[in-house]
Protein backbone atom coordinates (compact mmCIF):
# COMPACT_ATOMS: atom_id res chain seq x y z
CA UNK A 1 0.00 0.00 0.00
CA UNK A 2 1.25 3.50 -0.77
CA UNK A 3 0.52 6.65 1.17
CA UNK A 4 -0.23 8.66 -1.93
CA UNK A 5 -3.40 10.74 -1.71
CA UNK A 6 -5.98 10.18 -4.42
CA UNK A 7 -5.79 12.59 -7.30
CA UNK A 8 -7.99 15.62 -6.82
CA UNK A 9 -10.65 16.43 -9.35
CA UNK A 10 -14.36 16.61 -9.94
CA UNK A 11 -16.11 13.66 -8.25
CA UNK A 12 -17.54 11.07 -10.62
CA UNK A 13 -21.10 11.66 -9.40
CA UNK A 14 -20.82 15.37 -10.19
CA UNK A 15 -19.48 14.58 -13.66
CA UNK A 16 -22.45 12.29 -14.23
CA UNK A 17 -24.78 15.10 -13.20
CA UNK A 18 -23.07 17.42 -15.68
CA UNK A 19 -23.37 14.74 -18.38
CA UNK A 20 -27.10 14.43 -17.67
CA UNK A 21 -27.45 18.20 -17.99
CA UNK A 22 -25.58 18.26 -21.30
CA UNK A 23 -27.74 15.45 -22.68
CA UNK A 24 -30.93 17.27 -21.61
CA UNK A 25 -29.81 20.49 -23.30
CA UNK A 26 -28.76 18.71 -26.48
CA UNK A 27 -32.00 16.71 -26.60
CA UNK A 28 -33.96 19.96 -26.24
CA UNK A 29 -32.00 21.60 -29.04
CA UNK A 30 -32.46 18.63 -31.35
CA UNK A 31 -36.19 18.63 -30.59
CA UNK A 32 -36.35 22.31 -31.59
CA UNK A 33 -34.46 21.65 -34.81
CA UNK A 34 -36.65 18.66 -35.64
CA UNK A 35 -39.79 20.75 -35.13
CA UNK A 36 -38.83 23.06 -38.02
CA UNK A 37 -38.04 22.59 -41.68
CA UNK A 38 -34.32 23.24 -41.49
CA UNK A 39 -34.53 27.04 -41.30
CA UNK A 40 -34.29 27.27 -37.54
CA UNK A 41 -35.59 30.45 -35.89
CA UNK A 42 -36.46 30.99 -32.20
CA UNK A 43 -39.41 33.13 -33.32
CA UNK A 44 -41.03 30.05 -34.88
CA UNK A 45 -41.14 28.42 -31.44
CA UNK A 46 -43.50 31.12 -30.18
CA UNK A 47 -46.22 29.70 -32.47
CA UNK A 48 -47.72 33.10 -33.28
CA UNK A 49 -50.13 32.75 -36.17
CA UNK A 50 -50.47 35.16 -39.06
CA UNK A 51 -54.13 35.92 -38.22
CA UNK A 52 -53.59 37.09 -34.63
CA UNK A 53 -53.63 40.79 -33.65
CA UNK A 54 -50.23 40.35 -32.01
CA UNK A 55 -48.67 39.30 -35.34
CA UNK A 56 -48.50 42.87 -36.66
CA UNK A 57 -46.79 44.01 -33.45
CA UNK A 58 -44.22 41.20 -33.67
CA UNK A 59 -43.48 41.91 -37.34
CA UNK A 60 -43.09 45.62 -36.61
CA UNK A 61 -40.38 44.71 -34.10
CA UNK A 62 -38.79 41.98 -36.22
CA UNK A 63 -39.68 41.89 -39.94
CA UNK A 64 -38.34 38.32 -40.09
CA UNK A 65 -40.49 37.03 -37.23
CA UNK A 66 -41.75 33.59 -38.32
CA UNK A 67 -45.55 33.42 -38.29
CA UNK A 68 -47.26 30.02 -38.37
CA UNK A 69 -50.50 28.70 -39.80
CA UNK A 70 -53.49 29.44 -37.51
CA UNK A 71 -53.87 25.77 -36.57
CA UNK A 72 -50.30 25.83 -35.15
CA UNK A 73 -51.07 28.61 -32.67
CA UNK A 74 -50.03 27.68 -29.13
CA UNK A 75 -49.50 29.03 -25.62
CA UNK A 76 -46.02 30.45 -26.21
CA UNK A 77 -47.85 33.42 -27.73
CA UNK A 78 -49.16 34.42 -24.30
CA UNK A 79 -45.76 34.30 -22.62
CA UNK A 80 -44.37 36.33 -25.50
CA UNK A 81 -47.09 38.94 -24.90
CA UNK A 82 -46.35 38.99 -21.16
CA UNK A 83 -42.65 39.47 -21.85
CA UNK A 84 -43.43 42.45 -24.07
CA UNK A 85 -45.98 43.92 -21.66
CA UNK A 86 -45.02 42.52 -18.23
CA UNK A 87 -47.24 44.73 -16.05
CA UNK A 88 -50.16 45.35 -18.40
CA UNK A 89 -49.13 48.94 -19.10
CA UNK A 90 -48.81 48.54 -22.87
CA UNK A 91 -51.17 47.25 -25.53
CA UNK A 92 -50.00 43.65 -25.89
CA UNK A 93 -52.25 42.44 -23.07
CA UNK A 94 -55.24 43.70 -25.06
CA UNK A 95 -54.23 41.64 -28.11
CA UNK A 96 -54.57 38.16 -26.55
CA UNK A 97 -57.58 36.17 -25.43
CA UNK A 98 -58.40 35.70 -21.72
CA UNK A 99 -55.74 38.19 -20.60
CA UNK A 100 -56.62 37.86 -16.91
CA UNK A 101 -56.07 34.10 -17.02
CA UNK A 102 -52.85 34.43 -19.04
CA UNK A 103 -51.42 37.03 -16.67
CA UNK A 104 -52.26 34.86 -13.67
CA UNK A 105 -48.94 33.04 -14.17
CA UNK A 106 -46.46 35.64 -15.51
CA UNK A 107 -43.07 34.57 -14.17
CA UNK A 108 -41.78 32.89 -17.32
CA UNK A 109 -42.64 35.98 -19.36
CA UNK A 110 -41.01 38.21 -16.76
CA UNK A 111 -37.84 36.13 -16.84
CA UNK A 112 -37.77 36.30 -20.62
CA UNK A 113 -38.00 40.09 -20.40
CA UNK A 114 -35.03 40.16 -18.04
CA UNK A 115 -32.92 37.75 -20.11
CA UNK A 116 -33.74 39.77 -23.25
CA UNK A 117 -32.45 42.88 -21.44
CA UNK A 118 -35.74 44.61 -22.16
CA UNK A 119 -35.39 44.27 -25.95
CA UNK A 120 -38.58 43.05 -27.58
CA UNK A 121 -36.68 41.64 -30.55
CA UNK A 122 -34.65 39.35 -28.26
CA UNK A 123 -37.60 37.84 -26.38
CA UNK A 124 -38.03 34.67 -28.51
CA UNK A 125 -34.34 33.81 -28.11
CA UNK A 126 -34.58 34.55 -24.38
CA UNK A 127 -37.51 32.13 -24.06
CA UNK A 128 -35.50 29.43 -25.79
CA UNK A 129 -32.46 30.07 -23.59
CA UNK A 130 -34.61 29.84 -20.46
CA UNK A 131 -35.95 26.45 -21.56
CA UNK A 132 -32.44 25.18 -22.31
CA UNK A 133 -31.10 26.39 -18.98
CA UNK A 134 -34.13 24.85 -17.29
CA UNK A 135 -33.39 21.52 -18.97
CA UNK A 136 -29.78 21.52 -17.79
CA UNK A 137 -30.61 22.62 -14.25
CA UNK A 138 -33.47 20.12 -13.87
CA UNK A 139 -31.29 17.23 -15.06
CA UNK A 140 -28.35 18.18 -12.84
CA UNK A 141 -30.45 18.74 -9.72
CA UNK A 142 -32.35 15.48 -10.22
CA UNK A 143 -29.02 13.69 -10.56
CA UNK A 144 -27.82 15.23 -7.28
CA UNK A 145 -31.04 14.30 -5.49
CA UNK A 146 -30.74 10.71 -6.70
CA UNK A 147 -27.13 10.46 -5.57
CA UNK A 148 -27.96 11.98 -2.20
CA UNK A 149 -30.64 9.36 -1.73
CA UNK A 150 -28.15 6.59 -2.41
CA UNK A 151 -29.31 5.93 -5.98
CA UNK A 152 -27.69 6.25 -9.38
CA UNK A 153 -26.96 9.85 -10.42
CA UNK A 154 -27.86 8.81 -13.97
CA UNK A 155 -31.48 9.40 -12.91
CA UNK A 156 -30.93 12.91 -14.27
CA UNK A 157 -31.46 11.44 -17.73
CA UNK A 158 -35.19 11.29 -16.97
CA UNK A 159 -35.41 14.94 -18.06
CA UNK A 160 -34.04 14.24 -21.54
CA UNK A 161 -36.28 11.17 -21.79
CA UNK A 162 -39.50 13.13 -21.20
CA UNK A 163 -41.45 13.76 -24.44
CA UNK A 164 -43.67 16.29 -22.68
CA UNK A 165 -40.78 18.39 -21.40
CA UNK A 166 -39.01 18.30 -24.76
CA UNK A 167 -42.21 19.29 -26.53
CA UNK A 168 -42.62 22.25 -24.15
CA UNK A 169 -39.23 23.56 -25.27
CA UNK A 170 -40.35 23.48 -28.91
CA UNK A 171 -43.43 25.62 -28.19
CA UNK A 172 -41.94 28.08 -25.65
CA UNK A 173 -44.06 27.06 -22.66
CA UNK A 174 -43.12 26.86 -19.00
CA UNK A 175 -42.74 23.17 -18.19
CA UNK A 176 -38.95 22.86 -18.42
CA UNK A 177 -38.39 25.98 -16.31
CA UNK A 178 -41.05 24.80 -13.84
CA UNK A 179 -39.34 21.40 -13.52
CA UNK A 180 -36.05 23.12 -12.71
CA UNK A 181 -37.65 25.44 -10.14
CA UNK A 182 -39.54 22.57 -8.50
CA UNK A 183 -36.49 20.33 -8.17
CA UNK A 184 -34.36 23.22 -6.92
CA UNK A 185 -37.04 23.93 -4.30
CA UNK A 186 -37.00 20.33 -3.09
CA UNK A 187 -33.19 20.27 -3.02
CA UNK A 188 -33.03 23.54 -1.09
CA UNK A 189 -35.65 22.36 1.41
CA UNK A 190 -33.92 19.02 1.90
CA UNK A 191 -30.64 20.78 2.55
CA UNK A 192 -32.34 23.15 5.03
CA UNK A 193 -31.81 26.20 2.80
CA UNK A 194 -35.21 27.45 3.88
CA UNK A 195 -34.95 31.06 2.74
CA UNK A 196 -33.74 30.00 -0.71
CA UNK A 197 -36.60 27.50 -0.90
CA UNK A 198 -39.06 30.26 -0.01
CA UNK A 199 -37.77 32.46 -2.84
CA UNK A 200 -38.00 29.53 -5.26
CA UNK A 201 -41.56 28.84 -4.12
CA UNK A 202 -42.53 32.40 -4.99
CA UNK A 203 -41.09 31.97 -8.48
CA UNK A 204 -42.73 28.56 -8.86
CA UNK A 205 -46.21 29.69 -7.82
CA UNK A 206 -46.00 32.65 -10.20
CA UNK A 207 -44.93 30.28 -12.99
CA UNK A 208 -48.18 28.31 -12.73
CA UNK A 209 -50.96 28.58 -10.16
CA UNK A 210 -51.17 24.83 -9.66
CA UNK A 211 -47.71 24.75 -8.07
CA UNK A 212 -49.13 26.05 -4.82
CA UNK A 213 -49.46 22.31 -4.12
CA UNK A 214 -45.67 22.19 -3.83
CA UNK A 215 -45.89 24.42 -0.77
CA UNK A 216 -48.75 22.26 0.51
CA UNK A 217 -46.71 19.10 -0.04
CA UNK A 218 -43.73 20.51 1.85
CA UNK A 219 -46.05 21.54 4.68
CA UNK A 220 -47.38 17.97 4.83
CA UNK A 221 -43.81 16.66 4.95
CA UNK A 222 -42.92 19.03 7.78
CA UNK A 223 -46.06 18.17 9.74
CA UNK A 224 -45.39 14.44 9.48
CA UNK A 225 -41.74 14.88 10.48
CA UNK A 226 -42.84 16.94 13.49
CA UNK A 227 -45.33 14.24 14.49
CA UNK A 228 -42.77 11.46 14.06
CA UNK A 229 -40.03 13.13 16.06
CA UNK A 230 -42.30 14.79 18.61
CA UNK A 231 -39.85 17.68 18.45
CA UNK A 232 -40.43 21.20 17.23
CA UNK A 233 -38.53 21.86 13.95
CA UNK A 234 -35.66 24.32 13.91
CA UNK A 235 -36.61 27.85 12.80
CA UNK A 236 -40.27 26.91 12.67
CA UNK A 237 -41.44 30.45 11.91
CA UNK A 238 -38.92 30.80 9.10
CA UNK A 239 -40.19 27.54 7.64
CA UNK A 240 -43.79 28.70 7.97
CA UNK A 241 -43.01 32.02 6.28
CA UNK A 242 -41.21 30.26 3.42
CA UNK A 243 -44.17 27.96 2.81
CA UNK A 244 -46.66 30.83 2.85
CA UNK A 245 -44.55 33.14 0.67
CA UNK A 246 -45.37 31.51 -2.67
CA UNK A 247 -49.16 31.28 -2.29
CA UNK A 248 -49.25 34.77 -0.75
CA UNK A 249 -47.25 36.26 -3.64
CA UNK A 250 -49.56 34.56 -6.14
CA UNK A 251 -52.68 35.85 -4.40
CA UNK A 252 -51.22 39.36 -4.23
CA UNK A 253 -50.36 39.33 -7.91
CA UNK A 254 -53.78 38.02 -8.87
CA UNK A 255 -55.35 40.86 -6.90
CA UNK A 256 -53.29 43.27 -9.02
CA UNK A 257 -54.50 41.54 -12.20
CA UNK A 258 -58.07 41.83 -10.98
CA UNK A 259 -57.64 45.51 -10.23
CA UNK A 260 -56.02 46.12 -13.61
CA UNK A 261 -58.24 43.98 -15.86
CA UNK A 262 -61.47 43.76 -13.89
CA UNK A 263 -61.55 39.97 -13.45
CA UNK A 264 -59.76 37.25 -11.51
CA UNK A 265 -57.41 34.92 -13.42
CA UNK A 266 -59.48 31.79 -12.79
CA UNK A 267 -58.74 28.51 -14.58
CA UNK A 268 -59.20 29.46 -18.21
CA UNK A 269 -61.68 27.65 -20.45
CA UNK A 270 -64.44 25.56 -18.76
CA UNK A 271 -62.94 22.34 -20.16
CA UNK A 272 -59.60 22.84 -18.40
CA UNK A 273 -60.51 21.49 -14.95
CA UNK A 274 -63.22 19.35 -13.39
CA UNK A 275 -64.02 17.49 -10.19
CA UNK A 276 -61.34 14.92 -9.28
CA UNK A 277 -61.41 12.03 -11.77
CA UNK A 278 -64.58 13.33 -13.48
CA UNK A 279 -62.44 15.04 -16.11
CA UNK A 280 -60.60 11.81 -16.87
CA UNK A 281 -63.88 9.99 -17.47
CA UNK A 282 -65.03 12.91 -19.62
CA UNK A 283 -61.77 12.62 -21.58
CA UNK A 284 -62.40 8.96 -22.37
CA UNK A 285 -65.86 9.91 -23.68
CA UNK A 286 -64.38 12.75 -25.71
CA UNK A 287 -61.74 10.41 -27.17
CA UNK A 288 -64.49 8.01 -28.20
CA UNK A 289 -66.18 10.84 -30.10
CA UNK A 290 -62.90 11.67 -31.83
CA UNK A 291 -62.49 8.04 -32.87
CA UNK A 292 -65.63 8.23 -34.97
CA UNK A 293 -64.59 11.42 -36.77
CA UNK A 294 -62.11 12.06 -39.57
CA UNK A 295 -58.98 9.98 -40.06
CA UNK A 296 -56.83 12.42 -38.08
CA UNK A 297 -59.40 12.63 -35.28
CA UNK A 298 -59.64 8.85 -35.19
CA UNK A 299 -55.86 8.58 -34.84
CA UNK A 300 -55.91 11.04 -31.93
CA UNK A 301 -58.81 9.36 -30.19
CA UNK A 302 -57.21 5.92 -30.47
CA UNK A 303 -54.13 6.80 -28.38
CA UNK A 304 -55.79 8.78 -25.59
CA UNK A 305 -57.11 5.78 -23.64
CA UNK A 306 -53.89 3.72 -23.50
CA UNK A 307 -51.74 6.76 -22.66
CA UNK A 308 -54.11 7.91 -19.91
CA UNK A 309 -54.18 4.44 -18.38
CA UNK A 310 -50.38 4.19 -18.44
CA UNK A 311 -50.12 7.67 -16.90
CA UNK A 312 -52.58 6.69 -14.17
CA UNK A 313 -50.57 3.55 -13.36
CA UNK A 314 -47.36 5.53 -12.88
CA UNK A 315 -49.01 8.30 -10.85
CA UNK A 316 -50.92 5.90 -8.59
CA UNK A 317 -47.93 3.61 -8.04
CA UNK A 318 -45.71 6.56 -7.16
CA UNK A 319 -48.41 8.02 -4.91
CA UNK A 320 -48.60 4.68 -3.09
CA UNK A 321 -44.89 4.87 -2.27
CA UNK A 322 -45.15 8.60 -1.50
CA UNK A 323 -47.77 8.00 1.20
CA UNK A 324 -44.92 6.87 3.44
CA UNK A 325 -43.51 10.41 3.22
CA UNK A 326 -39.84 9.47 3.37
CA UNK A 327 -38.62 12.59 1.54
CA UNK A 328 -39.95 16.09 0.76
CA UNK A 329 -40.40 14.93 -2.84
CA UNK A 330 -43.12 12.55 -1.64
CA UNK A 331 -45.30 15.33 -0.27
CA UNK A 332 -44.84 17.33 -3.46
CA UNK A 333 -45.91 14.36 -5.58
CA UNK A 334 -49.08 13.81 -3.56
CA UNK A 335 -50.09 17.41 -4.24
CA UNK A 336 -49.34 17.06 -7.95
CA UNK A 337 -51.39 13.86 -8.17
CA UNK A 338 -54.39 15.74 -6.76
CA UNK A 339 -53.91 18.39 -9.45
CA UNK A 340 -53.61 15.74 -12.17
CA UNK A 341 -56.91 14.21 -11.03
CA UNK A 342 -58.70 17.50 -11.76
CA UNK A 343 -57.56 17.86 -15.39
CA UNK A 344 -60.39 17.84 -17.92
CA UNK A 345 -60.66 16.93 -21.61
CA UNK A 346 -59.16 20.17 -22.98
CA UNK A 347 -55.95 19.46 -21.07
CA UNK A 348 -55.83 15.71 -21.74
CA UNK A 349 -57.61 14.67 -24.94
CA UNK A 350 -55.32 16.15 -27.58
CA UNK A 351 -51.92 14.44 -27.96
CA UNK A 352 -49.78 17.55 -27.48
CA UNK A 353 -51.68 18.44 -24.30
CA UNK A 354 -51.67 14.83 -23.12
CA UNK A 355 -47.87 14.69 -23.09
CA UNK A 356 -47.22 18.30 -22.00
CA UNK A 357 -49.61 18.98 -19.14
CA UNK A 358 -48.70 15.95 -16.98
CA UNK A 359 -44.98 16.15 -17.83
CA UNK A 360 -43.75 17.75 -14.60
CA UNK A 361 -45.94 15.52 -12.42
CA UNK A 362 -44.78 12.47 -14.38
CA UNK A 363 -41.13 13.45 -13.89
CA UNK A 364 -41.68 13.74 -10.14
CA UNK A 365 -43.58 10.44 -10.07
CA UNK A 366 -40.80 8.59 -11.87
CA UNK A 367 -38.29 10.20 -9.53
CA UNK A 368 -40.22 8.95 -6.50
CA UNK A 369 -40.34 5.44 -7.97
CA UNK A 370 -36.71 5.28 -9.07
CA UNK A 371 -34.78 7.24 -6.46
CA UNK A 372 -36.48 6.27 -3.21
CA UNK A 373 -33.76 6.68 -0.56
CA UNK A 374 -31.81 3.70 0.71
CA UNK A 375 -31.93 3.19 4.51
CA UNK A 376 -28.53 4.82 5.09
CA UNK A 377 -29.47 7.82 3.00
CA UNK A 378 -32.65 8.30 5.06
CA UNK A 379 -30.52 8.76 8.16
CA UNK A 380 -28.45 11.56 6.63
CA UNK A 381 -31.10 13.49 4.67
CA UNK A 382 -31.59 15.94 7.52
CA UNK A 383 -27.89 16.81 7.30
CA UNK A 384 -28.18 18.04 3.73
CA UNK A 385 -27.53 15.26 1.24
CA UNK A 386 -23.76 14.94 1.76
CA UNK A 387 -21.77 12.50 -0.31
CA UNK A 388 -21.53 9.21 1.55
CA UNK A 389 -17.89 8.64 2.41
CA UNK A 390 -16.00 6.48 4.88
CA UNK A 391 -12.49 6.85 6.21
CA UNK A 392 -12.47 3.21 7.33
CA UNK A 393 -11.00 0.69 4.85
CA UNK A 394 -13.47 -1.72 3.32
CA UNK A 395 -12.99 -5.48 3.31
CA UNK A 396 -11.79 -5.19 -0.28
CA UNK A 397 -9.19 -2.63 0.83
CA UNK A 398 -7.96 -4.83 3.67
CA UNK A 399 -7.16 -7.72 1.39
CA UNK A 400 -4.55 -5.52 -0.34
CA UNK A 401 -2.91 -4.37 2.90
Amino acid sequence: MTDEAPAEGIPADVLIGIACAVVAVLASLVACLASQDGRFSPTALVKLSSTEPLAAVARATDPHFVLVHPVEHYDGVYYYAIARDPFMNGREHTLIDQPAYRYGHPFYGWLARVVALGRDSAIPMAMLLLSLVGAGVAAFVLSRLAFGYGRSPWAGLLVAASPGLLYAVTVSTTEMVAAALLLLTVLAWTRARIVAAGVLLVALCLTKETYVVVAAGLFLWEAVQWWRSRARPDRVWVRAAALVAGPAALLGWQAIVHARLGSWPGTGAPGNVARPLAGWWHTFSFAHLLSSGSYDQSEMGAIVGPVLIALAVVLLAAAGFALRLRTPLDGVLLGLVVVMSTLNYLTLAYPHELIRNPSVALLVALSVLLIRPRPLARQILSEGLPRVRSDEPTSQDRQWE
